[in-house]
């Protein structure tokens, strides 16, 4: 799912594209990949603020300071017009996003941004969208939609002070008109249906996070109310744990209007260097970065309205014309290899994906990105025939998927690969293989795909109330996308089946 982000509040200049630029270069922190043309200084300005930013939700939520299970990817581009030309959105304001596919997560955004007003910068979007990924990577769980937005923009608006330190809880002055606009009852917000509850989740969202989150005595019943929602109590049931909620409404109202937001200087403990390796871009896949960004993968039947789905239909067959020819010009690149086979295949070009797929491994036999896409075109295919024939393509994807399991045991789309090789004989999957899947979307959170795969699969062993519960994220989503829709439709279903299991059955006679 893509989390885009618009141009920046006033931003009426932005970097020129027609700047001079170094190569590109990919630096590698404990938790990120940063892929930038700038030089050393602002790189590792980026880096600390990203990985400060990690570490404070770590100290705020208690997690280790350990490593990332997946490390997300940055790429620094030079300005909005270079993101709206890769993505074939000219004019639409997108200045970047944060989206997961198969490719892993990552984020986009901007080297600078000129004449922004106020303090709304390239960064503060980027740390919010890192804390939505954060959120889903480390603690998934139902959260309402005001908390999602008001917990990101609690730590977006964090803000590194002179001494290094980072300022917990500092004011979304950047939000100034939208948190002291109209207050919606915070009864309603709580207890109603948010269709039906127009509010602003930003704003609003971040005064009644910053309450909670900072309020002595309100803190314990935040974490209290979110646990109730995971364990699936009703809003009415979850709401209890802020007792009265007409002095919850005041209190919180009053703690607004008096404009008062104390914030909580932090140390916060990053690795160093900050930056552990370097290493140069190569040539071609400097080339297609543009191609990465734009690249999606979910399903387009998702979309109900044909007009759109005909523009994403239109909108990825540019990006795989791209792709193709820049894969003319670098016929031997293994990245850009696996980047157009992966393209292919999800633009429903099999042929053309294994084509890809099997040249690169013939360059490099060990290339994992090869292995993984070649085992799932073979189980695609597998799927299609019967008999032997298809027992026996589906074992020889299954026995691909455990190599390249082999080369890179901590890669979830092996245990993905492997997984999918069992549906595409026609056989169950064993309890192994639906443990590495859930493990695959524990590593993979924000990946529709993957997530919804081991959602049908608990459907299919009639766990519904497990395979809701995996469901819940993308159903719950505060932004609006076909891909929300398409899981709140299935939600309805699992939920009749359910009911259904659960009815009493009549007796036999």
């Amino acid at each position: 799912m893509k989390h885009v982000f618009g141009a920046f509040i006033g931003a009426a200049a932005l970097c020129s594209a027609g700047a001079a630029e170094a190569e590109w270069r990919r630096f590698e922190t404990q938790h990120f990949i940063i892929y930038s043309e700038s030089a050393d200084k602002r790189v590792n300005e980026l880096a600390t603020g990203l990985e400060s930013v990690d570490g404070l939700m770590r100290m705020a939520t208690g997690l280790p300071m350990g490593a990332a299970p997946v490390k997300v990817r940055i790429y620094e581009m030079g300005d909005e017009g270079q993101v709206q030309a890769a993505l074939g959105e000219q004019g639409t304001g997108i200045a970047g996003f944060y989206t997961s596919n198969g490719l892993g997560p990552y984020a986009v955004t901007l080297r600078k941004a000129y004449s922004a007003e106020g303090s709304f910068t390239a960064e503060i979007v980027l740390h919010h969208e890192y804390a939505h990924h954060f959120m889903l990577q480390y603690f998934p769980g139902l959260y309402p939609g005001w908390y999602v937005e008001g917990f990101a923009e609690l730590i977006g608006a964090s803000k590194t002070l002179p001494d290094g330190k980072l300022a917990y809880g500092f004011p979304a002055k950047y939000r100034g008109d939208e948190i002291s606009g109209v207050w919606v009852d915070m009864r309603d917000i709580l207890l109603k249906d948010p269709e039906k509850v127009p509010f602003d989740v930003y704003g609003q969202g971040w005064a009644m996070t910053h309450y909670l989150t900072f309020s002595k005595e309100r803190a314990g019943q935040l974490r209290r109310y979110l646990g109730a929602l995971t364990a699936g109590k009703s809003a009415e049931e979850a709401a209890k744990a802020f007792g009265d909620l007409q002095t919850l409404n005041r209190e919180a109202h009053a703690y607004l209007a008096a404009g008062q937001f104390n914030y909580h200087p932090v140390s916060v403990p990053i690795q160093q260097p900050v930056i552990q390796k370097v290493s140069a871009v190569d040539p071609g896949e400097a080339a297609v970065i543009p191609e990465t960004i734009a690249f999606s993968d979910f399903d387009m039947n998702a979309i109900r309205k044909t007009s759109e789905r005909d523009q994403e239909r239109k909108r990825r067959q540019t990006v795989l014309d791209h792709a193709r020819a820049k894969a003319a010009r670098f016929p031997n690149d293994p990245y850009v290899l696996y980047l157009l086979a992966e393209i292919e295949s999800a633009n429903g070009s099999k042929q053309a994906a294994e084509a890809a797929a099997d040249k690169l491994l013939s360059i490099q036999p060990n290339h994992t990105g090869g292995m993984l896409i070649k085992s799932m075109l073979m189980s695609d295919a597998a799927a299609s025939l019967s008999g032997p024939a298809r027992a026996d393509k589906a074992a020889e994807a299954r026995r691909l998927a455990m190599a390249a399991n082999k080369a890179e045991p901590d890669n979830p789309l092996t245990y993905v690969a492997y997984y999918k090789s069992f549906p595409a004989a026609g056989q169950p999957a064993p309890a192994s293989a639906v443990d590495g899947l859930s493990a695959a979307v524990e590593k993979l959170p924000s990946n529709d795909n993957v997530r919804g795969m081991l959602v049908d699969e608990l459907a299919n062993e009639g766990k519904f109330a497990d395979a809701i519960f995996v469901l819940m994220p993308l159903a719950n989503d505060p932004h609006e996308s076909p891909q929300r829709q398409a899981a709140r439709d299935k939600m309805a279903k699992l939920k009749a089946r359910a009911a259904g299991q659960a009815a009493p059955q009549p007796a036999k006679s």
